[in-house]
């Protein structure tokens, strides 16, 4: 048996009941009770825009909620029949990840205004119904001497048990039960969330309005496939896509749709009304293939202070689902770079006085040798276009070689794709001389570094070295020629010959000024 705890009567009878007076209007009905999208009677269709960030989060939703990862602002057109004067309209149901608190009904026709809104929401749990059920007739299931039994009437309490009105005239007072049912619903009870607005017509006849809110549930990210090209020299096709993933528990049917590279800071409201939304498995989701011939390219332009890509033909984002929707068309020859790294580690810690413990020289013993492909986004290497963020997936030919992540990249900026670690190529770093001369302030230290290349060629490695000890360096003396990368790295370029080896050695010295102190 079940005895339910009353702390509070969560939707009182007034709030569940429709606004006084009769609907002067009613929404034209959208294509399904579950999708927005075109609106044959007000020739308009919803606007959709996507912003980037929260792709990955939504991967583990597994029921849509308002205050869900992910963003995305909805324009809706609507057309109501309107009366002169005051009218009642509604829109349900709404979607569950609806920030309800944010949507904003918009007169589009002359001598409309607006008056008031309110959120209905639906029915969510056993004290939401039982609270709603206190005045009206009743069915309860329970258990007395062993024997089940039920007893109808008006429910005059709840709280610790039921307190019923019997049709006999008695009061019985129910402390435990099996299952309640209201009798006489009437529709008291919303099924559907809901807004319902208060809205003054100066003539009457149609018109039209536009519903606009944010919601969560909805997120997008870049897609892009690098494959470098065959023979001497270093050039790839490179095409990019974006991944528009809807786990918002509405599905958008032919919208106008904009996807926005760009996360505007946005509060995180915990106080959320949690409308109740369908279960969405993880693994349910469908990614659409590229349709042939390609369509249109997207617009893209600035939004503000981010980049925006505008459909130039409706699209459809089924709930559940991942549609693959390309960017920009594929560019055959972006000039690039191949390089083999050797970069032994650091904290990156900047210190505010020189670092005299000798064992502060960076990593040392085994470090392996890692693929890297970069090249400018400009237009000398074909590119110069805004590169929203998402996965680079990288082949040599038809042969995968790795991911790497790619942030916003502007037109200009330097792209960098570490790709994996090369299987023929090692390195082992030893440092092999540590010297403090405090009286003239300087720290000298030496280090070795020997590259193997299993391969039945020659390679060439760059070894980047941190010199993490104190900003004032300089290379005494090296092996092979060296440059400085930044304030705390210096570089070499080292060749390795087929199934050899090659050892890098080089000394530097770290020097501070006298009212410095180590």
């Amino acid at each position: 048996m079940k005895q339910l705890s009353l702390l509070a009567l969560a939707v009182a009878l007034s709030a569940c009941s429709s606004p006084s007076g009769d609907p002067a209007g009613k929404a034209t009905p959208a294509a399904s009770p579950d999708a927005d999208g075109a609106d044959a009677h007000s020739g308009g269709a919803t606007r959709l825009t996507v912003y980037s960030g929260d792709y990955e989060s939504l991967a583990n939703v597994r029921s849509a909620s308002a205050g869900m990862p992910g963003y995305a602002l909805v324009e809706r057109p609507l057309r109501f029949d309107l009366k002169r004067g005051g009218n009642s309209l509604s829109d349900k149901p709404l979607p569950p990840s609806m920030d309800v608190e944010a949507a904003v009904l918009q007169p589009r026709s002359p001598g409309v205004s607006v008056v008031g809104q309110r959120y209905i929401a639906p029915v969510s749990g056993a004290q939401n119904v039982v609270g709603v059920a206190i005045g009206r007739k009743v069915s309860v299931e329970h258990t007395a001497g062993g024997a089940k039994q039920t007893d109808s009437g008006v429910l005059l309490a709840a709280g610790d048990g039921l307190t019923l009105a019997l049709d006999d005239g008695r009061v019985k007072v129910i402390r435990s039960y099996d299952s309640f049912s209201l009798v006489d619903n009437d529709n008291v009870l919303p099924r559907q969330s809901a807004l319902q607005w208060t809205v003054n017509a100066a003539q009457a006849g149609n018109a039209d309005f536009v519903l606009s809110y944010p919601m969560g549930g909805m997120a997008w990210r870049a897609e892009y496939r690098a494959t470098l090209a065959s023979g001497g020299g270093c050039k790839l096709a490179l095409d990019g896509a974006a991944l528009v993933a809807n786990r918002s528990g509405r599905a958008f049917n032919d919208v106008r749709l904009s996807l926005v590279a760009g996360e505007p800071n946005r509060t995180r409201n915990l106080d959320f009304v949690q409308v109740t939304g369908s279960r969405i498995q993880a693994d349910s989701y469908a990614v659409a293939a590229p349709a042939a011939p390609p369509p249109p390219m997207p617009l893209e332009r600035a939004a503000g202070e981010y980049h925006a890509y505008d459909l130039s033909q409706p699209a459809s984002l089924n709930n559940g689902g991942t549609e693959r929707i390309a960017l920009f068309p594929r560019n055959d020859a972006v000039a690039c770079e191949r390089i083999y790294s050797l970069e032994a580690s650091d904290n990156g810690w900047q210190p505010p006085t020189p670092l005299i413990d000798r064992d502060y020289g960076g990593q040392t013993g085994d470090i392996p040798v890692v693929s890297k492909v970069e090249f400018k986004n400009d237009k000398a290497s074909g590119l110069g276009l805004p590169l929203p963020a998402g996965r680079v997936r990288a082949f040599d030919g038809g042969d995968f070689l790795g991911e790497s992540q790619l942030q916003h990249t502007p037109s200009g900026a330097d792209i960098k794709l570490e790709l994996g670690k090369v299987f023929d190529l090692s390195g082992k770093r030893e440092a092999t001389a540590f010297q403090l001369d405090r009286t003239g302030r300087t720290i000298t230290e030496s280090f070795a570094i020997t590259v193997k290349n299993a391969k039945k060629n020659l390679a060439t490695v760059r070894v980047t070295e941190p010199l993490p000890r104190w900003t004032d360096w300089e290379i005494v003396s090296s092996s092979l020629p060296s440059k400085k990368k930044d304030a705390r790295h210096a570089q070499f370029e080292v060749p390795v010959p087929a199934e050899g080896e090659t050892k890098l050695t080089y000394t530097v010295r770290y020097r501070w000024p006298q009212d410095v102190k180590p």
